[in-house]
């Protein structure tokens, strides 16, 4: 289910003495499958640009088209584009409503016009999805949750609608360093199972390590678009855009200027990382 974005422009109160350009001309396509991340500076574009491919902003000007559906054309349902890309939203308790947990992920399929036991059956099976299968817990309030398990709820709730794209904004922002990898391997299972996912996030190390394609968003403008070897080898045009280099990629830098040979700009991971060292270590490189 390819998401094709043409030209994409948004301009906020347009005609006013507070205009300002969010998207200028952004273009891009993601293909059915990837796991791409949305990285760049805070006011850079990444908010405005997901809010269009669910449907939340109409484009100033340009297309976006999820699996040949415009969804900026005129009668197109909203409820068909929520079925094709869900997004979750950064602040959990943006998403997070109801009474109880079972209540809260219903609530999607039921805006599907979908009959209760089916709605309970979607729920069920994206709450297990998620790590959430004790069903004592789905009687909860989802707002006496911890904040790993309320991100993982407002996910099933996505995953509930069943899109074939999933949006994350800042999945692991604010969470201590167990429930960042809880939600990282969550995302990593979504992902295996066909799901496209689309990852904004500020931890250059997090999109390092899950996403296979980066796009870089500067000034309103698409900046780069490429793999993660690919993008945190420009580290100048990442610095011009306010970012930083994932640690392993400085220290893969910092070994080439010691004189390891054979370090890969594209050394972004442990894994990479370790690897190229030993291959230079085994030729004696280094």
């Amino acid at each position: 289910m390819p998401i094709e974005v043409s030209d994409l422009t948004h301009v906020y109160m347009p005609g006013t003495p507070f205009e300002k350009k969010a998207l200028d001309g952004v273009s891009f396509t993601i293909e059915g499958g990837e796991f791409v991340g949305l990285i760049g500076h805070t006011g850079s574009g990444k908010s405005t640009l997901i809010m269009h491919l669910n449907g939340l902003l109409k484009p100033t000007s340009g297309t976006i088209r999820v699996d040949g559906l415009d969804l900026a054309g005129k009668g197109v349902s909203l409820r068909e584009v929520r079925k094709r890309v869900g997004l979750v939203f950064q602040y959990p308790e943006y998403q997070l409503f109801e009474e109880t947990v079972i209540a809260d992920v219903m609530f999607g399929p039921k805006n599907l016009g979908l009959d209760e036991a089916e709605c309970r059956e979607r729920a069920a099976e994206a709450l297990r999805q998620v790590g959430f299968g004790d069903e004592a817990l789905w009687e909860k309030s989802p707002f006496e949750l911890s904040g790993g398990q309320k991100r993982r709820v407002a996910i099933a709730g996505v995953l509930a609608m069943r899109p074939g794209t999933l949006i994350l904004d800042e999945p692991t922002a604010g969470l201590d360093p167990r429930g960042r990898d809880e939600i990282m391997n969550l995302m990593r299972g979504i992902h295996e199972r066909g799901t496209t996912l689309v990852m904004v996030s500020h931890s250059m190390t997090d999109v390092s390590r899950l996403c296979g394609r980066i796009l870089v968003m500067n000034r309103a403008r698409l900046m780069l678009d490429g793999s993660p070897a690919d993008v945190f080898s420009n580290a100048a045009r990442l610095r011009e855009a306010g970012l930083n280099l994932p640690p392993c990629a400085e220290l893969a830098g910092k070994l080439r200027e010691a004189g390891f040979d054979g370090i890969p700009r594209g050394a972004c991971t442990q894994e990479a990382l370790a690897q190229a060292v030993l291959r230079a270590l085994e030729r004696g490189n280094a």
